[in-house]
């Protein structure tokens, strides 16, 4: 009777013949995710650089551009600054009071409908700050949960992170919004997006391992959505009870290759200016020296939508089970890539495409 390998021998031999954790393989988009054109076919559209973190708050659109934070009227289109901070924004939470948190990169937490804002520290019990937040999720009870994409990086270093290949993202709750974290879960691979389970755990998007798990009360995970084709960030909840689910870059052979090679990695990153590494991105086709260019992405000088990219707009409804039932696309020779936020409002989903400077809306029952 044989027996299949196991131990170092297995890994060596894995390794070797390109299976199992070591393979290149990426899977399909099909199903609920076939790709279409959705999003660059939207004609509601507003301009922002770089919009992010899409909360739906007082009857409005609230996200952030950078260090500042703006306001859509969804029934007049007329867009308002609402201030600015102090740091790049990277994460906002509606409040059940009616309020809204706005989490800063190096770790500052700053009150969104106050003036001056009032300003509080993430940290935990021992001050360590969290530098990195990439996701605030507000409770009922006013506990909120954190997201922390790293602990050794800031939330722009998110390709180096990746790269690196070390899982340090971690998630923790907060019993006020300026009380100590507390830790729930660590050893996460980039958490951006966080949920409530109907169930009453926790549900995270695990970016560089392409799922979402479940987090329950002591804290032990199973997956519930695995292998998806990107790197999923933000969960925003639908009016239906089901989810909508950002993916802000596709995966590609390429990439999955080059994190099985540590050697090349390590040059790259020494060597080479970071807008021209192998990997991820929101945006892309704007340099010739960016990778997966010529021949490879173009024929008879026209980009194809099929054609392998670095960068895509994907955004995804899932039901209350946080199970695929449709998505809405821009593909390669699209511009509205880089989907890392979105939120229903009034009937209409709003996208924040970062790689093409906008926020989309869709008619959400024109496409169920």
């Amino acid at each position: 009777m044989s027996t299949l390998p196991n131990g170092r021998f297995g890994t060596l031999l894995d390794r070797m013949l390109g299976r199992g954790p070591h393979a290149v393989t990426v899977p399909p988009m099909d199903g609920p995710l076939r790709p279409n054109s959705l999003l660059d076919q939207a004609a509601d559209h507003v301009r922002a650089v770089s919009p992010d973190n899409l909360t739906s708050w007082r009857d409005q659109l609230l996200f952030s551009s950078g260090p500042e934070l703006h306001a859509l009227d969804p029934s007049t289109g007329a867009l308002r600054q609402m201030g600015r901070m102090d740091g790049d924004v990277c994460a906002i939470a509606a409040m059940a009071d009616g309020s809204a948190l706005a989490a800063l990169a190096g770790g500052g937490l700053r009150t969104v409908d106050e003036e001056p804002a009032a300003a509080s520290l993430l940290a935990d019990a021992e001050r360590r700050v969290i530098r990195c937040p990439t996701a605030l999720l507000a409770g009922t009870d006013g506990r909120m949960l954190v997201t922390e994409g790293s602990r050794d990086r800031l939330p722009s270093q998110w390709r180096a992170d990746l790269l690196h290949g070390k899982a340090t993202g971690a998630l923790w709750m907060l019993d006020r919004w300026d009380a100590p974290a507390r830790p729930v879960a660590s050893g996460l691979a980039w958490p951006s997006g966080i949920a409530w389970h109907r169930d009453g755990s926790i549900v995270v998007s695990e970016a560089w391992a392409h799922r979402l798990v479940r987090i329950d009360g002591q804290g032990r995970r199973s997956v519930l959505l695995g292998d998806l084709p990107g790197y999923p960030s933000r969960i925003a909840p639908a009016a239906d009870g089901g989810w909508w689910l950002c993916l802000f870059a596709p995966r590609s052979q390429l990439v999955e290759f080059v994190l099985r090679e540590r050697e090349y990695r390590e040059q790259m990153m020494a060597q080479i200016p970071e807008r021209y590494w192998v990997a991820p991105a929101l945006a892309s086709g704007q340099d010739f020296r960016e990778p997966m260019q010529g021949g490879g992405i173009k024929s008879m000088g026209m980009l194809k939508p099929w054609a392998p990219t670095r960068s895509y707009g994907l955004v995804c409804k899932l039901d209350a089970d946080f199970q695929p039932q449709w998505s809405a696309h821009s593909r390669a020779d699209g511009r509205r890539h880089g989907v890392t936020s979105a939120a229903e409002l009034d009937g209409r989903l709003y996208v924040g495409c970062q790689g093409g400077d906008e926020v989309v809306s869709l008619d959400v029952q024109a496409q169920e």
